[in-house]
């Protein structure tokens, strides 16, 4: 709790005062009220329910000038409805008439329109600012389903969301912040520039107290808190906080939404990792709908045979019709059910992979035992199109036994590579023939998908690098989630690198999958679909409609530390780089490389974000000119344009001094392999002489991240498979290499 108990009482008096005369939202002064208890500053102001209410002595306390601003639940933007007026603050009679005008005005006499209700006036201060940028800055509350209350920086004013359209996105946080992170937030701001310049770093500091208290008023009363509030806040703006001409930091308007806790239907799913292990180390597992036609297309048959490829000797076929079936030489008997197995084997069951029609799947879950059986079911077939999802949840609820954990349905299920003393899982269903997932010393990586598509053409793009030690397709989210996944492999210290694409995130998963990320300590690389699908929408929260349900889960990723991609490509290759690199660390952000094309070497420099050209010390620049004796490169640069007449072993040389030089952190190298002195064709690449076993040979032999770009086709893919084989991250061009290597020392340096 960040707030006192004296603190809690005066905030849910102010909402329950609010609520139980019938309102879901704050009046401006109440929003005053909130901010005052929580220690912001707020202008002196009185409420009056009518212009008669008024009286001269409570107007001395204002200065010259007063604002008049009509208080109506019916209206949410005032200024635009003709209920916001500045007037000199000189003769009550004449303010009296002001606040009859505007309500006049307001109701719309003579229009025949509907007239809202106007439950009164606030009169304020007047607070001396000019609305120059920074000067005004706008600080807001939404709730996220997926991830509950998110806080919001923008530029503040009449047009805060024009601005954020069209020139500078708001920067949003998940709350809570403590003053210092909030301030190391702030000082990445552009504006912090302009505070420097004039003399007022302070004001960084009047936007990070705020940021943080708002912060923590957000957290205590959402449903992510960790004891229950009394109400929840759905929306609050301050718009805006200005900096006044005698240096305060004050709110000037407020407005708030909120509900009951009564009301929340929300929560954040627990964190079950009980019985997981089921799907990836199983004893016994069992495949139910096998067929024992020959050459009938059957996905459980396909399934069958992927795990007797894994050898495994522990398989149970099901078919309610008997029969056998041969797999690769060998005989299974097709059981009628899992008891008629355990009874004539004398076995166990911890894994079940159904693969039979879906309109049978309800049934075949009451069939289980309700005590004593298996750990894990995975549900290939999707939902059966007589039920709607929740029906079908519900029906799953009464039908599985209490303690099974379920993977989908509509999924592909798990692949877990085989280890010394473990079997491994494949439930993939794609032929081998079609799908080859070969063995590699690489296997450091985990997937998890919500499309059983994206992990077959992850598999298959990854053929020669093999990089995946699991993979998990959990489809529809039944049971097991992306949030229960991240914490049962996350101290796994096989897994070195975690990616993951997700469509969606249920109610409360996405501050889950927040809170689990932020705490792994090795590399998570996230894709998330459907981000063009706005979120934001016109609402009566400015907060609202300025930010989307993706530019959500970007702040939380960003905030998190989870590397998120913004395209299909980008995260396959940031996945490549931070697998195959996972043991090299880059001692610097410096930069060189290798090109036999000029225009690589510019395009290159041209994506450098937070790396930077090397600068290369005497003893390389000597051995550069040694190496050069065609007077192939310009060595006075870091980016080494060697040119077409360069041949491998000379291509070779220049690689190994940048390798070689202490002010180099990293290095690409940039290959156009077409050219007749290079051996890249698929009749010469083997050769132990030839480009691609150099550089193989260099990459074993220096710790230093080093990324290739093969500008090239089809052709030159036997070349390109040396390379990829042997754990060099090859990138089909410059822009992608150089976009992942910065992308890669970003997150260990920066």
């Amino acid at each position: 709790m960040f707030f006192t108990k004296e603190q809690v009482r005066k905030i849910n008096r102010i909402f329950r005062t609010a609520y139980h005369s019938g309102r879901s939202v704050l009046f401006e002064h109440e929003v005053y009220g909130l901010l005052d208890v929580i220690g912001l500053q707020t202008p002196r102001f009185k409420f009056i329910a009518s212009p008669e209410e008024l009286d001269a002595l409570s107007l001395n306390q204002f200065g010259p000038y007063v604002m008049i601003k009509v208080v109506s639940r019916e209206i949410v933007h005032k200024a635009k409805a003709g209920g916001v007026k500045r007037v000199r603050n000189e003769e009550i009679r004449f303010i009296r008439f002001m606040i009859h005008e505007m309500a006049k005005e307001i109701s719309g006499e003579g229009t025949g329109a509907a007239k809202p209700r106007i439950e009164g006036f606030l009169i304020t201060e007047y607070l001396a600012h000019t609305q120059s940028l920074g000067n005004e800055v706008m600080m807001g509350i939404k709730e996220d389903p997926a991830f509950g209350p998110v806080l919001m920086m923008s530029k503040g004013g009449d047009d805060a969301e024009f601005f954020s359209k069209y020139y500078d996105a708001a920067n949003l946080f998940l709350p809570p912040l403590d003053h210092a992170y909030a301030l190391e937030m702030v000082k990445t701001l552009k504006i912090r520039r302009k505070f420097e310049e004039t003399g007022h770093p302070e004001y960084l500091d009047y936007y990070a107290r705020a940021l943080s208290l708002l912060s923590q008023l957000a957290y205590q009363y959402s449903f992510v808190a960790g004891e229950k509030p009394a109400f929840i806040i759905q929306a609050l703006d301050i718009n805006p906080f200005v900096i006044t001409k005698d240096n305060r930091f004050v709110a000037i308007d407020g407005f708030a939404e909120f509900i009951p806790t009564s009301a929340n239907t929300k929560t954040i799913p627990e964190i079950r990792v009980k019985n997981l292990e089921g799907f990836f180390k199983p004893t016994g597992v069992a495949v139910i709908g096998v067929s024992s036609t020959p050459g009938k297309l059957n996905l459980a048959r396909n399934i069958a045979q992927l795990l007797h490829d894994m050898n495994r000797e522990d398989l149970c076929l099901l078919n309610p019709k008997g029969g056998e079936i041969h797999i690769g030489g060998e005989s299974y008997p097709l059981y009628e059910s899992l008891s008629h197995y355990e009874k004539m084997e004398k076995k166990g069951v911890e894994l079940v992979v159904y693969a039979a029609p879906k309109e049978y799947l309800i049934d075949f879950l009451k069939s289980l035992p309700r005590r004593g059986g298996p750990k894990a079911v995975i549900l290939i077939p999707g939902i059966p199109s007589e039920m709607d999802n929740k029906e079908f949840q519900r029906q799953i609820d009464q039908a599985k036994p209490r303690s099974t954990r379920i993977i989908g349905p509509n999924c592909m299920g798990v692949y877990f590579a085989p280890e010394s003393r473990i079997k491994g899982v494949n439930t993939l269903f794609i032929e081998e023939e079609r799908l080859e997932i070969r063995p590699s010393r690489f296997r450091n990586t985990l997937l998890l998908t919500q499309s059983g598509a994206f992990s077959v053409t992850a598999l298959d793009q990854f053929q020669n690098e093999g990089i995946f030690k699991a993979v998990v397709s959990f489809g529809n989210k039944y049971d097991v989630n992306i949030t229960d996944l991240l914490a049962f492999f996350a101290k796994n210290k096989q897994i070195e690198v975690i990616a993951i694409y997700i469509e969606g995130l249920d109610p409360g998963e996405g501050r889950q999958f927040f809170q689990i990320a932020g705490k792994i300590r090795k590399p998570v690389i996230v894709y998330k679909a459907g981000k063009t699908v706005a979120g934001a929408k016109a609402a009566a929260s400015h907060t609202a409609s300025m930010s989307g349900s993706y530019d959500v889960f970007r702040a939380a990723c960003r905030q998190a530390g989870v590397i998120l991609a913004e395209n299909i490509e980008e995260h396959s290759n940031y996945v490549r780089i931070f697998s195959l690199l996972n043991h090299r660390r880059p001692a610097r952000k410096t930069v060189a490389g290798v090109v036999n094309a000029g225009f690589e070497s510019t395009v290159g420099a041209d994506e450098l974000i937070h790396l930077e050209q090397a600068t290369l010390g005497p003893g390389t620049l000597s051995r550069l000119k040694k190496i050069n004796t065609f007077g192939l490169a310009d060595t006075g640069s870091p980016f080494l344009d060697i040119s077409p007449m360069a041949d491998d072993r000379m291509y070779a040389d220049f690689v190994e001094a940048l390798l070689q030089d202490d002010q180099v952190g990293s290095v690409f190298v940039a290959i156009v392999p077409h050219t007749v002195t290079l051996k890249t064709s698929p009749e010469l690449c083997h050769d132990p002489d030839g480009l691609a076993n150099l550089l193989v040979d260099l990459g074993r032999k220096y710790e230093k991240p080093m990324v290739v770009s093969v500008n090239a086709g089809q052709y030159y893919q036997e070349f390109i498979s040396i390379l990829e084989s042997n754990g060099l991250p090859v990138y089909k061009d410059i822009r992608s290499a150089i976009k992942s290597l910065d992308q890669f020392v970003t997150y260990h340096l920066v």
